[in-house]
């Protein structure tokens, strides 16, 4: 079971730096089985994101309606929040990540940006590391 961190289906879905990586993550999670989350925050934090650099909500609809059949959602729970909160990361929205990945007993967390999960109990990879496991 595999968190997907927000900049991932942003690497997808605007072509950034790495979305051949993003995008063979998600062939080989579908060819072997791997279930992919995000959190209900990232629903919310994709949209507005999507429609800012779009300027079309129709054009962000079909987006998103195309990574929920990619991705499953995890819910964030009061308790998920308050965590984050206290650990007082300089990220409070990928803390948010982490606990809900924690608390859901999700094995990784998938980012392209590993430096922003401090101290976590779940691993943390890269694309490009989840590849070279798998």
């Amino acid at each position: 079971m595999v968190l997907i961190d927000t900049n991932i289906i942003l690497d997808l879905v605007f072509s950034r730096k790495n979305h051949e990586l993003a995008a063979a993550f998600f062939e080989k999670a579908s060819e072997i089985g791997e279930r992919a989350y995000f959190s209900a925050s990232t629903v919310t934090d994709l949209f507005y994101i999507i429609r800012k650099e779009t300027h079309d909500k129709e054009r962000t609809y079909h987006v998103m309606s195309k990574v929920f059949k990619l991705v499953g959602v995890l819910a964030v729970t009061k308790e998920d929040i308050e965590e984050a909160f206290g650990r007082r990361w300089k990220d409070f929205e990928d803390c948010v990540q982490y606990t809900v990945a924690k608390n859901n007993k999700v094995q990784y967390i998938l980012t392209s940006n590993k430096k922003d999960y401090e101290d976590t109990e779940v691993t943390v990879l890269t694309p490009e590391e989840y590849l070279e496991l798998f």
